[in-house]
This record gives structure tokens, C-alpha cells and sequence, in this order.
């Protein structure tokens, strides 16, 4: 899925929306017999369509449109939940089926599930760089950016018209 954020500066905050899709294959029965995985690429979901649509055994072939919204906005340490508390989620839009949130600094793991790992990693890492420790990875702190990542994801069927040329 190709993202490409964009970063709005008014809000100090940067936006990506990706999409993939799927080929579900029916039988007579109605019974799914085969589903590609996801698919990045809107030619790759016309042929797999196409491969499936003529074949006698196939009753119906379901394209399904998967769209992920991205939104990365910078955050500070203090404005994280109290320790042990989850992060609020946003009110899931229309047509959206899960929202996730996660975290991550400009240096080190992509993922922090939750405020309590962010508040780990960061002992550790302010711990690292006071140490004598030779594989203990080296930032500068002062540069160290904290983004809080949301994730809404949609899915829809959807006919081939609907694909982007």
C-alpha cells in the first residue's frame, strides 16, 4: 500500500491514505472456495477478477476495497494517559469498522502499543545514553520527537468501475 504523508503545518500533524482490495471466489453454494491476499496494486485486483469471473464453478467473485487513513501529530510525554490507562480512541467515522492507535519516536521501534511502552522505551533509551553500554543505541535527546499514529480503516464492496485506472 503506498502512503504518502503529507504533513499539514497548521496542525503540526501529518495525513496518508492508503488503499488495497481483495477477490473473494464463490462456489454454487455460496461457499467461499478461494481469497487472494491483499492486493496493492488495482491491475493486480482486475486480473485476479478476471482470471475468476469465467470459470463455470464460480457462482460470484467479491471485490472488496480495504482503506486505511493515516494521521501521524506530534505529542509530548506529558500529554500521554497516567500509567496504566490505554490511550483514548477517536469515535470510529461512518463506514469505518476499527480504529488503533499507537505510538512511536523519531528514533527507534515503529510501534509502541501503548503510553506505558512509551514511557519504557523512553527510561530505557535516557538510561542508554548515560551508560557506558557499547550496543545501546545513541540519540540525542533534545531532538527526540514523540507522534502519536491513529488508524482508520474502512472496507466496502466494490465493482470493478470503482477501481482507480
Amino acid at each position: 500500500m503506498a502512503r504518502d504523508l503529507r504533513w499539514d503545518a497548521n496542525r503540526f500533524q501529518r495525513t496518508a491514505r492508503g488503499a488495497t482490495w481483495k477477490v473473494a471466489i464463490y462456489d454454487a453454494n455460496g461457499r467461499q472456495v478461494y481469497a487472494t491476499g491483499t492486493l496493492e496494486s488495482a491491475d493486480a485486483a482486475r486480473y485476479w477478477h478476471a482470471c475468476w469471473g469465467g470459470k463455470a464453478a464460480v457462482r460470484r467473485v467479491e471485490l472488496t476495497e480495504h482503506v486505511t487513513d493515516i494521521t501521524e501529530r506530534f505529542v509530548y510525554l506529558g500529554d500521554l494517559p497516567v500509567a496504566g490507562r490505554p490511550a483514548d480512541l477517536p469515535e470510529l467515522p461512518d463506514g469505518a469498522h476499527q480504529v488503533n492507535r499507537h505510538y512511536r519516536f523519531t528514533v527507534g521501534p515503529a510501534v509502541l502499543p501503548t503510553p506505558d511502552h512509551v514511557r519504557n522505551y523512553y527510561q530505557w533509551l535516557t538510561a542508554a545514553q548515560e551508560g557506558a553500554v557499547p550496543a545501546a543505541p545513541r540519540a540525542d535527546l533534545d531532538k527526540l520527537k514523540l507522534l502519536e499514529v491513529t488508524l482508520i480503516h474502512y472496507a466496502r464492496l466494490v465493482e470493478l468501475a470503482d477501481l482507480p485506472s
